[in-house]
């Protein structure tokens, strides 16, 4: 029983420090990136989001715990001070409120997951492999789940758009499939770390999402002009119709890619009319290299 429970004790605390340690290793990084005159790929920006969570996981789930359970004996006497136990509950809160957020996204989820069973569905697209559902009272199109994310498009977006313009929205929505965008977002909400208290982590999700977006945008249009400018034609409609609708609605769940995001309006069509830039080379490596660095 000592051993579960200093096993439990000590855990949580390394995992509160080598999460400090790594906060401040992803602050100085995520500050680089964000003072980069190139915006880096989404890849590198999802990478040093989660460095702190995923290193402090992996030292206390491949390092500690097995070193400990096999020197540590089991009726030892140790006693543990009230700074131990202040960092361990440090760690135990920041668990929490990881599991907290994503129950609450779980539930914000469960609406939409309901609404999309009842939804018909409708085989085409450019990828014949997704299920395409059309969702009446919902303001645009969305890629909706994590494991088997279906592509959901709003009775009133379907109506505004033209065929061509409802399958490069359809394209852009493959996209985040293909990228398992939904997954990511997903791991951004769960993760448990210090670094959420900080702006930097803040600007690197809006960043991260932006350039998510953008990648979308561009793997949809291919480069080639005339489909970038169908595309931003259909992305003012579809914030036409969100801006009528009073909001967002249930495209706010935070494991719902949502194909028109407000804040993002006017970037996206700049660049698509600019000629739709390609995601930044490399950006796959670097993010590689970063996860490795983290491990």
């Amino acid at each position: 029983m000592r051993l579960i429970l200093s096993s439990v004790l000590l855990g949580l605390a390394w995992f509160t420090v080598t999460s400090a340690a790594a906060s401040a290793c992803a602050w100085v990084l995520g500050r680089s990136l964000i003072r980069r005159p190139d915006p880096p790929g989404a890849g590198l920006l999802l990478a040093v989001r989660l460095l702190p969570a995923l290193a402090s996981s992996v030292f206390v789930a491949a390092v500690f715990l097995p070193t400990h359970w096999r020197f540590e004996p089991v009726e030892s006497a140790e006693s543990f001070g009230v700074v131990l136990t202040a960092i361990a509950t440090i760690g135990l809160l920041v668990i929490l409120r990881a599991h907290w957020r994503a129950v609450r996204a779980g539930f914000a989820g469960r609406r939409l997951a309901a609404v999309a069973r009842r939804a018909a569905s409708l085989p085409g697209g450019d990828a014949a492999e997704s299920v395409i559902r059309v969702v009446d009272g919902l303001p645009g199109v969305s890629l909706f789940g994590i494991w088997r994310p279906r592509i959901l498009i709003g009775a009133d977006a379907r109506g505004v758009l033209t065929p061509a313009e409802l399958g490069l929205a359809i394209s852009h929505e493959v996209s985040h499939r293909r990228s398992r965008d939904n997954l990511r977002r997903f791991l951004i909400c769960f993760a448990p770390d210090l670094f959420f208290w900080t702006r930097v982590a803040r600007e690197l999700e809006d960043r991260w999402q932006a350039a998510a977006e953008c990648e979308a945008d561009a793997h949809a249009v291919r480069g080639d002009s005339y489909r970038a400018v169908l595309l931003a034609s259909a992305l003012v409609k579809v914030a036409r119709i969100g801006h009528a609708a009073g909001g967002p609605g249930v495209e706010s769940a935070a494991i719902v890619s949502a194909f028109h995001v407000p804040t993002l309006l006017e970037t996206r069509v700049r660049r698509l009319v600019a000629g739709g830039a390609l995601p930044p080379s490399g950006a796959r490596r670097l993010a590689w290299s970063s996860a490795m660095l983290s491990v």
